[in-house]
């Protein structure tokens, strides 16, 4: 779990800060803004390739992470009629959390770093908590033989083995692909099989998207 803090400072705001009423008003609207970015979050999330890819399995493999052959839902395994999205949504929905804002004074300092004479100005700390990819292993854990119980959440920044034994076909645990014993030399299809998976900037990307996005608002 990362911990961002954004930071709003300067003289200008030096007098409106001290002010309790101002303060409270001000982090109402950080928060509405906190918001406003979240939702943009999920909306990204609900949006991505990947994420329509696994929820609608027959139109094929949109995220290229197999080359346009076979889908990832029957790449990955998941049991027919199985919702891999849901849990990975409510993880991101209930890990990013706005903590709160913080007050401080800020001192002058000589070129050592020494405390000196001069004008203290007051700094506003916005403390939020984002995710990265560890946190998304109890939603998307997956037990099988190829991905060894992997995080496909990360697997898919980072890579998922066993393509070179994967055949696109109605068969299976879900019905759209199997996990053979040896690797495949050729391949009927028209689309030509992979050799490896291609990784797809996924989870990060939204979440540096929503912190940009949030201090950009912000600032």
């Amino acid at each position: 779990m990362q911990l961002t803090n954004i930071v709003i400072k300067g003289n200008i705001i030096n007098d409106i800060l001290s002010n309790p009423n101002v303060q409270d008003q001000i982090e109402k609207d950080v928060k509405e803004q906190f918001e406003l970015q979240k939702a943009k979050a999920i909306k990204e999330f609900d949006d991505h390739d990947v994420t329509k890819e696994l929820l609608n399995p027959e139109d094929g493999n949109k995220s290229e992470t197999l080359g346009g052959y076979g889908d990832l839902f029957g790449f990955i395994g998941f049991n027919a009629g199985f919702d891999p999205i849901s849990p990975v949504r409510l993880a991101l929905q209930s890990k990013i959390k706005f903590k709160n804002t913080n007050l401080s004074i800020i001192y002058p300092r000589n070129a050592k770093g020494q405390f000196a004479t001069g004008t203290r100005t007051k700094e506003l700390k916005i403390n939020i908590q984002v995710p990265d990819l560890d946190d998304f292993a109890k939603a998307s854990k997956f037990e099988d033989m190829w991905t060894g119980g992997r995080n496909w959440v990360k697997g898919i920044e980072r890579g998922i083995s066993g393509v070179p034994y994967y055949a696109d076909y109605p068969r299976g645990r879900s019905e759209r692909g199997l996990q053979l014993r040896g690797p495949i030399e050729e391949s009927s299809s028209e689309t030509p099989r992979p050799s490896s998976f291609t990784t797809r900037p996924y989870i990060t990307e939204i979440i540096d998207n929503f912190k940009k996005n949030f201090t950009n608002n912000t600032e």
